[in-house]
């Protein structure tokens, strides 16, 4: 029955069930976007296996931590540390490409090990540049070709391939000329720390040990880093608020369509109640009219938002930092509230129905 009532009013459902879908792919898009990018971000602070990574403490953005060089000596001077890593990290439009992932390592540095090179040798000189594979494809570069930063040119040595978005997406550069291109002299936006084998169970105890020795700066698990960064935090309350708008949107759908079935449908609800329906009945008549559409409107926006989603992260200029993240919570999510906008937007409708009195509701026209 209750799909039934749905087809009858085909018009009415549809633009429900669009309204729903749109919310609710909003609402799934969003949240692949901020895990892949949440993920990309980890992977690069795990590089060459790192299980520490240090920025500087009260920062709204990530990308303006600074952190001197001799702190790095400092750390490595620890018993419990294996090695210590320097990382400038600069983002900025290069070309045509409007972000640019630049990369300062210092070319013997155990972070470099985990870069795979696919094409061409390892640094070897301050004007030279290893490539990414996305960014090769990008801008066509190969071994031997120029590629220019901030007005300084540089020839790519090698073309490498780390699986990480934002590493196959940008380029490496020797830390020394990094510092100089950006005006950053003596500083590393992080640390990254490999631990001795017998210290990697007391992770936790060594954070705060690093945070108590070192009060300028603040301390991560390297997996933990992305989702804990102040500008990570705003990003996902504004996916929130976007997700809000367009849920509240499709739960109002729902109400008004819900309450024009029920307005339409008086003298039949008087039917039934008069031929002994319970009130309690016609309560779940509407209600599960209003979690088919919703149901039926999750479906449909899970597909868009992972469509979507994949659609942003093919887009040239961000190819590669958005890697949309697909997993069983995501879509359960979607569904879950979908099912959640179709109970909120049919319980006043279903009350409204409910007490309905037989003898008006046969009389009204």
């Amino acid at each position: 029955m209750v799909l039934k009532n749905l087809w009858r009013r085909k018009t009415r459902t549809s633009l429900t069930v669009a309204g729903i879908a749109i919310g609710i792919a909003v609402v799934v898009a969003l949240r692949l976007l901020a895990d892949g990018l949440t993920g990309q971000i980890s992977a690069l602070m795990a590089g060459g296996g790192a299980e520490i990574t240090l920025m500087q403490d009260g920062i709204a953005d990530m990308s303006f931590s600074a952190l001197d060089e001799e702190l790095g000596a400092s750390i490595l001077n620890m018993p419990d540390v294996q090695w210590v890593s320097g990382l400038l990290l600069q983002i900025g439009p290069v070309g045509e490409k409007s972000f640019f992932v630049t990369l300062g390592l210092e070319p013997q540095s155990e972070a470099m090990r985990h870069f795979r090179l696919i094409k061409g040798e390892m640094l070897q000189a301050e004007t030279e540049m290893l490539l990414g594979r996305m960014a090769a494809d990008f801008f066509h570069r190969s071994p031997g070709d120029v590629l220019t930063i901030q007005g300084r040119s540089f020839r790519i040595a090698g073309v490498y391939e780390t699986g990480v978005g934002f590493e196959d997406a940008g380029g490496v550069i020797p830390l020394a000329t990094a510092q100089q291109l950006f005006k950053k002299p003596g500083q590393v936006s992080f640390y990254q720390i490999r631990l001795q084998p017998e210290a990697r169970g007391r992770i936790d105890a060594l954070l705060v040990e690093i945070e108590e020795r070192f009060p300028a700066v603040v301390a991560y698990r390297s997996g933990e880093l992305a989702r804990n960064t102040p500008d990570i935090r705003t990003f996902q309350t504004l996916a929130a608020a976007m997700s809000f708008i367009g849920l509240l949107a499709g739960a109002l759908g729902t109400m008004n369509t819900m309450l024009m079935s029920v307005f339409e449908r008086t003298r039949e609800i008087g039917t039934l109640r008069a031929l002994g329906w319970r009130k309690r009945w016609v309560m779940g008549m509407v209600l599960g009219e209003s979690l088919a559409v919703s149901l039926i409107g999750g479906l449909v926006g899970v597909a868009l938002g992972v469509g979507l989603a994949f659609l942003v992260s093919a887009i040239p200029a961000v190819s590669g930092y958005f890697v949309p993240r697909v997993s069983a919570g995501s879509v359960v999510t979607g569904l879950v509230v979908a099912l959640g906008l179709g109970t909120l937007g049919g319980l006043y409708p279903a009350w409204r129905a409910a007490r309905l009195q037989p003898i008006e509701a046969l009389r009204y026209e």
